[in-house]
């Protein structure tokens, strides 16, 4: 199994103090013990960097986080053809789009997003699922 998480994700796993940290280690933490494949795109390593330095989180803290990070998880880089995706069915964030097309073409089961435009995206766009972290959370559990 693949899973594949938002920049929301990967920011509430490298902040302590982001009201959904909880949630988002469970699944990290998951993906460190092999339970599944986790993918992340460079998007958003990019953009948590920008994030956390303004947090006041050291660039040495971010290159140690990040340096775990790929211990365990697939980075994928977001290329012409997930571009191209997002420019044909822009949602209104670009950003968003490009991060859901590098899933799919990641060819990740799931999509990890708190994200609620994406939610109605599993009815047009199988077999990949779109879900909330708790969501795949209890699902791990289960």
């Amino acid at each position: 199994m693949k899973a594949f998480i938002d920049t929301s994700i990967l920011l509430d796993w490298m902040l302590q103090d982001r009201p959904f940290n909880e949630g988002s280690k469970a699944i990290l933490s998951a993906a460190r013990n092999n339970m599944f494949t986790l993918v992340v795109s460079t998007q958003s390593i990019i953009d948590a960097q920008y994030t956390a330095k303004k947090q006041g989180v050291s660039y040495e803290s971010f290159e140690k986080a990040v340096k775990y990070l790929r211990t365990f998880a697939e980075i994928s880089a977001i290329d012409w053809i997930d571009l191209s995706w997002a420019l044909a069915h822009c949602s209104g964030d670009f950003e968003d789009d490009a991060q859901y097309a590098s899933a799919y073409n990641s060819v990740c089961d799931y999509f990890i997003t708190r994200d609620k435009k994406y939610m109605g995206l599993n009815e047009k766009f199988n077999p990949m699922i779109v879900i909330s972290p708790e969501e795949f959370v209890t699902q791990m559990m289960t």
